[in-house]
């Protein structure tokens, strides 16, 4: 019976859990919690859990991206692909050329239902050989592809491809300059039932003097010269049944314009649910609010960086379309507080971005989105706001939902204690950016108060010369430094005694977590924010290697932004990279203190880095480049500029590593010329 009983005391001390093996329905709930590359990182584990990856939504949402790289059915990835059992819906088509590709077209047609080509050098036939296998498409995006669009003949006389294009209910043909009526009239006429159209950043004529000069009369077909938004009315007005989405962005679009695509009588207007006009500066605050008052089904408006909106046009917004759930007004000077208090009355508003507003102060954000307890916010874009520390604090307290907050330069209202209320009250904040806020510390991300700090005197000699608080008389100045010993005379600078003061808070921190004194002092720590996913404390440069020691331990984190905090160093990357394994984004660019030693353990640890910005770190070497070579498996964009210690001919060196395609560097030739990817890959044909 001893002997009985002991054995299953080993059996169970032995035993583990075979998580493999969970039922495929647990599995995939665990998945629903996880964001795509949490959960591509986790379908590696084994073979179950990869092919939950492959049910229902997860496998909507997979896509296939080609960039920069010649596609070709004898060469990789292309010829991977297509020895793949499982079929794929969404396909994503960037700066790539073309081989020999029957296969390929022939695979992706079995199962596409997007597509998106995207600055594709791409002609006539071989656009039409894809469309013709596309049978399933429901989503066309062609983007920057002049050559597709500038013979002008594009789908003339092509009358096999109905089957294919007739699904098509959203399409997208953004940033193409030489689009024109007759092409945009052969492509939607073989559509049934469009519901999407997106012609941001396109040459569209707008002004009535140039349509009647081109459509001199009523019944003139449609012109292969000139794309004008009468024609684009027309089409839109025909697919009024099911049309539901519009982006103009970036056009000339009028007021008049605008409000011939609605009307007072619903039998002629369009009725829209998402309208975007960025940067559409022709537009009057008239015809906004007229057009306004005819889409009460709209929840989504976008319209940053225009001169139309003020705070009338915002009141007509806030009464007319009380199911807003996203409203994007960044860069609109005209709105003041009175319009910032409107905002309030949005009960449905989940997204909001009102970035540049110069006018809106923290008695706006007070009596607006703040003035009570907002549960329904989920993003707030706030950057370059002239707003005090209250104003934050307020916001903190009153939006506890909010998942996304950036408050980056507002230099004056981000302090450390601003910083601390986020902390405590954003307990499900998962993207935080406080860039440039150059007052923020340690004691913001760690919780500490320097002022509160209780040393033992055995060990204050760690502290010498150590003066964290700011004196205002000379009477305060004097009792403080006699408590420190003595009184010295300084002939440094600001910068420098700055420079010398951040040095020693370094150094206090590091003692007062080494004598383990901080227990008493009352702070929230950053890591408490357990789904942080995303912080950017670029020109943060008061913030040391403590925080990345003691404060970020953040398993999700997958993106930081570092970028001239240059008292980071090697001994605060060394625990960064055990206490954050997820990062896929990492900007160091201009800190100084960087060095190779600093490359060579970010890349050996950090698994999952797909992009790093290591501008302006004069330290490198050649040798990070070839810790880059050896140890990035999934690197996607690298930035190095101004590495002036780094001798060898980049091009060649990183041409080796196959998952590199945007390479930012000093050389102009390069910066910005796919080119150099595509010619080290391409066959002769």
């Amino acid at each position: 019976m001893e002997s009985t009983a002991k054995e299953e005391q080993v059996v169970i001390n032995y035993w583990s859990p075979d998580y493999g093996n969970l039922p495929v329905e647990i599995i995939e709930h665990i998945f629903g919690y996880l964001h795509h590359s949490d959960r591509q990182a986790a379908g590696a584990t084994c073979s179950n859990w990869r092919d939950a990856l492959f049910i229902g939504e997860f496998k909507r949402s997979n896509q296939v991206h080609f960039a920069k790289v010649c596609l070709s059915d004898r060469l990789p990835p292309a010829k991977y692909l297509l020895k793949c059992q499982r079929l794929y819906r969404n396909y994503y088509l960037d700066e790539v050329t073309f081989g020999q590709i029957q296969e390929l077209t022939a695979f992706i047609g079995q199962s596409a239902v997007e597509i998106t080509f995207d600055n594709v050098e791409i002609g006539d036939k071989q656009f039409y050989a894809f469309m013709r296998l596309l049978t399933n498409l429901e989503s066309l995006t062609i983007t920057r592809c002049s050559s597709l669009f500038m013979s002008g003949a594009f789908l003339d006389g092509v009358d096999d491809l109905g089957n294919s294009i007739a699904s098509i209910r959203r399409l997208s043909l953004q940033q193409n300059q030489y689009l024109s009526d007759a092409i945009f009239l052969r492509l939607t006429s073989l559509i049934k039932s469009l519901e999407s159209l997106n012609m941001s950043g396109c040459h569209i004529a707008y002004h009535n003097a140039i349509q009647r000069r081109f459509y001199p009369n009523e019944n003139t077909h449609a012109n292969e010269s000139i794309l004008t938004f009468k024609f684009i009315t027309k089409i839109i007005l025909n697919h009024r049944k099911h049309f539901r989405e519009l982006d103009l962005s970036h056009t000339m679009i009028s007021g008049p314009a605008l409000e011939s695509l609605g009307s007072r009588e619903n039998i002629e207007g369009v009725k829209l649910h998402r309208l975007k006009l960025t940067s559409c500066r022709q537009l009057n605050t008239a015809s906004m609010m007229a057009f306004i008052q005819t889409q009460p089904s709209l929840v989504v408006l976008d319209l940053a960086d225009t001169l139309c909106m003020n705070n009338d046009c915002l009141a007509a917004v806030v009464e007319n379309i009380p199911k807003l759930t996203s409203l994007n007004i960044a860069g609109c000077t005209a709105l003041n507080n009175e319009g910032a208090a409107l905002l309030g009355n949005l009960k449905c508003l989940k997204y909001l971005n009102i970035s540049r507003c110069d006018g809106i102060t923290t008695e706006g954000l007070k009596q607006g989105i703040a003035r009570a307890l907002n549960t329904h916010l989920r993003c707030l874009q706030m950057s370059h706001l002239k707003i005090c520390e209250e104003g934050i604090k307020c916001i903190a307290f009153n939006c506890p939902e909010l998942r996304v907050l950036n408050v980056g330069h507002c230099v004056n209202g981000v302090t450390d204690a601003s910083v601390q209320y986020i902390v405590q009250h954003l307990n499900w904040l998962r993207d935080l950016s406080l860039e440039n806020c150059f007052w923020v510390s340690d004691a913001a991300l760690t919780g500490i108060n320097l002022a509160k700090l209780d040393l033992k005197a055995s060990h204050t000699r760690s502290l010498d010369n150590f003066n964290p608080l700011i004196t205002n008389s000379l009477h305060e100045r004097d009792t403080l430094n006699t408590s420190l010993q003595s009184m010295k005379i300084s002939l440094r600078s600001k910068a420098e005694e700055d420079i010398v003061r951040d040095a020693n808070r370094k150094r206090a921190l590091f003692a007062a977590y080494e004598l383990n004194s901080v227990n008493n002092v009352d702070g929230f720590c950053i890591q408490q924010l357990k789904g942080l996913c995303s912080l950017n404390i670029k020109g943060c440069n008061k913030i040391t290697d403590v925080t990345l020691i003691y404060g970020l331990k953040c398993n999700e984190l997958k993106r930081l932004f570092l970028s001239s905090c240059q008292q980071i160093t090697s001994v605060g990357m060394e625990s960064l990279v055990v206490n954050c394994p997820a990062i896929e984004e990492l900007d160091l660019s201009e800190c100084y203190n960087i060095n190779d030693k600093t490359i060579q353990l970010i890349t050996a640890k950090l698994s999952r880095l797909r992009a790093l910005h290591i501008s302006g770190c004069s330290q490198l070497t050649d040798h990070s480049l070839d810790a880059i070579l050896v140890n990035c498996k999934s690197l996607n964009t690298l930035s190095v500029h101004r590495c002036r210690r780094i001798y060898a001919d980049i091009e060649d060196r990183l041409s080796e590593l196959s998952t590199l395609r945007n390479l930012n560097m000093d050389n102009a030739n390069s910066m910005e010329n796919p080119e150099l990817f595509r010619l080290k890959r391409r066959l002769d044909y």
